[in-house]
């Protein structure tokens, strides 16, 4: 005896739920670690300084702030090569939107073919920046590797740029998904104005401590 249609239907639209659903956390742990990677990014910016009082103010504790850039960058490039992984058990851009283009009425019914394929294209356009990050964290940050193979050179307008990219194209599905959209503006805003700060405070002691030694030596 056959299942009832009722019953059928009902198994149906449970799984296309199930699947949504799952669809939908992933893309919530993608922007996670885009969100991480961007505000890794401009924690990083605020610590590159460039002028020479701030430099010296800093390298007053290079112990401490040299690493800390160097770990902020590594961290950056991980997270942004993290959202192009294709390990088919990675929550990546790429890996959500094979799915999507699988199942587009179900997980993005905001969208058209034409769509889906313009987010494609977009990551195709970044392939050999994305190859370098891919070899930067294989062969430097996951594993130290003794030999290291292909272009690791990576230049800070690139990755600039590229986590630009990253924004729009997460944007463009998560859009397809739900009409929602991440404006990634508070993270690294607050991430910007708190290291300026500690880049502030680190000047203002400095400039403290050449102070007491000129009112030291004049006294003398």
């Amino acid at each position: 005896m056959g299942m009832p249609s009722q019953r059928l239907l009902d198994i149906a639209v449970k799984g296309i739920s199930v699947e949504r659903q799952e669809f939908k956390r992933q893309l919530v742990e993608l922007g996670n670690i885009i969100a991480e990677g961007i505000t890794f990014f401009s924690a990083w910016r605020g610590l590159m300084v460039e002028d020479d009082a701030s430099a010296a103010a800093l390298n007053r504790c290079g112990g401490f702030f040299v690493p800390a850039r160097q770990a902020l960058l590594w961290m950056t490039l991980r997270q942004f090569a993290n959202v192009f992984d294709r390990h088919p058990k990675a929550v990546s851009l790429g890996n959500l939107l094979a799915e999507a283009q699988k199942d587009r009425e179900n997980l993005t019914p905001y969208a058209t073919e034409h769509d889906l394929q313009q987010i494609g294209h977009s990551i195709d356009a970044s392939d050999s920046l994305r190859q370098r990050l891919k070899r930067v964290r294989d062969q430097r940050i996951a594993h130290h590797d003794a030999i290291t193979a292909g272009d690791m050179s990576l230049r800070y307008g690139e990755v600039r740029e590229l986590a630009e990219g990253i924004k729009s194209m997460y944007n463009s599905l998560t859009r397809a998904h739900d009409r929602w959209t991440t404006p990634y503006e508070w993270p690294p805003a607050h991430a910007e104005r708190h290291t300026s700060e500690v880049v502030r405070i680190m000047r203002e002691e400095r400039d403290r401590v050449i102070r007491e030694i000129s009112q030291t030596d004049t006294a003398t």
